[in-house]
């Protein structure tokens, strides 16, 4: 009978005797010794009457110490009949169907776990009889690095959306010494990290101080805790328990790192971690490093992000006293890469939010600041205010006092009475004029915008002009396209403020000159309204102060034209500049912006549609 290897790359030849174990020929001897994979031949008893040496080999026996016995010898039960390997066989050697299993999981004698892949073939030798070729593969080892990296991403992905340091180095340690599918399983850990002074403080630390305090706290995990949210879940709850007597007595331990080759700042230099065995009589563990701990064994892995020094990250089997294997130390190598990107990231976040914190502070700070400023500044504003008031209103009070006492004493006489009253009555306007001009300065409403043709509005001043202002021998000059693109204001603030400017060129000129109102396209679809006066001219000190409150050149005036004026243009979006020379004159211009979409996208105006379009329609 020719028996060939399930993966089709060999072949041999299976000749049997009544009553006498499988002989094989030469060549199948070669055939079996050459298979990399563990292979033996079950008759339908389920004895296995062939066995080759990769299967042999790692169990430690002779082939012939294996073939002629049964299967419920070399295997055991729960690989058997707790995983079904025995229903499988049987159902094999009666249906002929191949089977292929994946990842069985059973405990060996030493009660370790292994993970095995299982093939199972049926076949018929020279009489017909059915047997079963049983190839088994041992996936412990694969199973492992997957289960491992799988671990790694779920403590790492549990790191990731963590930004607070506390809860963070939380997790890390979480991941650290939780067993099962939680974690990597060490009975303690600790972090310390490197402070600006170069000494390695610890930040936080989880484990029992003894068996004792183990078993209460295992006992409180158990069935309760099933993955790492679980754990990370009670952090709160583990705050309020206070510190663990394990973090109190890490927390002692304060290490420079003045020498390099000392542990456990020795992996900070070299950058690898260390696995002590022998702590007790290794000259790399400083005394009061293993007192403190009296752990003899322990692992200890570098915290380094881009060649920066962060901290350490050390574990150890204190309580269980479970050898840390090659595999251990290699997942706690990644964890604590992982890690230390993770406090980085974290550290980074930390200082960001306390810089926010500080400029809030300082914004707040700035705020009081201005404030009171603000006051000082209204304060003294409002005694300017009080001061120009009083003075203003001194002199009409004073000669209205002083022309009432002669209509009194005059009384008989009817043209005096006549005359003191007119000038008694002139006074009362005055006064009138200067109370209206505080509350238009201090209450000039909001602008209610339309659109308005400029050639139009020049007009209208133009005959404000001529028919309320003495205007001597000036000579007036209106130039204005009537093309020019209408502009959306609040027609009688804007006439306020071209009066204003009018009034003033004239007071300048004292009587003759020419006064230029002139009304222009300007850059960036601008219209230009300006006001030109062959005046005296104003100086360049008093041209720094000309918008300032209260600031006037006039013997009469308050100061609040101009400043009203520079206001009601701001309310617009609109520019109010001057340009002066002394014995030439001066030139005010109001710039305004056509486009109504600007308006809206500063905030000058808050309705989106209008009364008058720009086209009047």
């Amino acid at each position: 009978m020719l028996l060939a290897a399930p993966d089709g790359t060999a072949a041999f030849e299976v000749r049997t005797v009544p009553g006498e174990p499988y002989q094989q020929s030469g060549f199948c001897e070669r055939a079996l010794v050459a298979l990399p994979v563990r292979l033996i031949v079950l008759d339908a008893d389920l004895r296995i009457i062939l066995a080759n040496p990769a299967y042999c080999g790692p169990r430690g026996v002779a082939r012939e110490d294996v073939e002629g016995r049964h299967i419920d010898e070399l295997f055991p039960a729960s690989l058997l009949d707790g995983a079904g390997l025995r229903d499988a066989l049987r159902a094999t050697i009666q249906s002929g169907e191949s089977v292929q299993w994946s990842g069985y999981r059973y405990r060996t004698e030493d009660h370790d776990e292994r993970t095995i892949n299982v093939c199972l073939s049926r076949f018929l030798d020279d009489g017909d009889r059915p047997l079963l070729m049983v190839t088994l593969e041992d996936v412990t080892e694969r199973h492992r690095q997957l289960y491992e990296r799988s671990l790694l991403q779920q403590i790492a992905q549990a790191m990731l959306g963590m930004l607070q340091l506390p809860r963070l180095l939380h997790a890390i340690l979480t991941g650290m010494t939780a067993g099962g599918a939680v974690g990597l399983g060490f009975n303690r850990a600790f972090l310390m990290l490197l402070g600006d002074d170069d000494v390695l403080r610890t930040e936080m630390a989880v484990g029992p101080s003894d068996p004792g305090e183990a078993r209460q706290i295992w006992s409180e995990v158990s069935g309760n805790h099933t993955s790492i949210e679980d754990f990370l879940a009670d952090y709160d709850a583990l705050r309020e328990t206070g510190e663990s007597r394990f973090l109190t007595r890490c927390g002692e331990l304060e290490i420079p790192l003045g020498e390099p080759d000392m542990l456990p700042a020795s992996v900070l230099f070299d950058g690898r971690t260390a696995h002590v065995i022998e702590a007790d009589r290794d000259p790399r563990v400083p005394e009061y490093f293993y007192t403190c701990l009296e752990a003899n064994e322990f692992i200890v892995a570098p915290l380094i992000v881009k060649d920066r020094r962060i901290g350490i990250a050390y574990a150890d089997n204190f309580i269980s006293r479970h050898p840390i294997s090659e595999s251990d130390r290699q997942l706690f190598t990644s964890l604590a890469n992982h890690a230390a990107l993770a406090i980085d990231r974290a550290a980074v976040f930390e200082e960001a939010q306390t810089r926010a914190q500080e400029l809030e502070e300082a914004y707040r700070q700035l705020e009081a600041a201005q404030e009171q400023t603000l006051r000082a500044e209204s304060l003294a504003t409002i005694g300017e205010m009080t001061a120009i008031v009083a003075h203003e209103i001194r002199n009409p009070l004073s000669t209205i006092g002083g022309f009432a006492n002669l209509m009194l004493r005059q009384a008989d006489d009817r043209l005096k009475v006549q005359r003191n009253a007119r000038i008694i009555f002139d006074e009362v306007m005055r006064l009138e004029a200067i109370v209206n001009g505080l509350l238009t300065f201090t209450r000039p409403g909001q602008p209610r915008f339309r659109w308005c043709r400029p050639h139009d509005l020049l007009s209208e001043t133009l005959e404000m002009i001529e028919n309320k202002l003495d205007v001597g021998d000036v000579k007036i000059e209106v130039i204005c396209p009537e093309e020019l693109p209408q502009i959306f204001v609040d027609i009688g603030q804007v006439r306020q403020v071209l009066d204003n400017l009018c009034r003033n060129a004239l007071d300048a000129m004292a009587g003759s000159g020419r006064l230029t109102i002139e009304g222009a396209a300007g850059d960036g679809g601008t219209v230009i309204i300006s006001v030109s006066d062959t005046g005296a001219g104003i100086s360049p000190e008093d041209l720094e102060r000309i918008f300032d409150t209260f600031f006037t050149t006039k013997e009469t005036g308050m100061g609040l034209g101009l400043a009203l004026s520079q206001k009601i243009a701001q309310d617009h979006g609109a520019e109010l500049k001057v340009e002066s020379e002394e014995g030439v004159g001066t030139t005010f211009r109001l710039v305004f912006p056509t486009d109504y979409d600007e308006l809206l996208s500063r905030g000058i105006v808050e309705i989106r549609r209008t009364p008058t379009s720009p086209d009047g329609e």
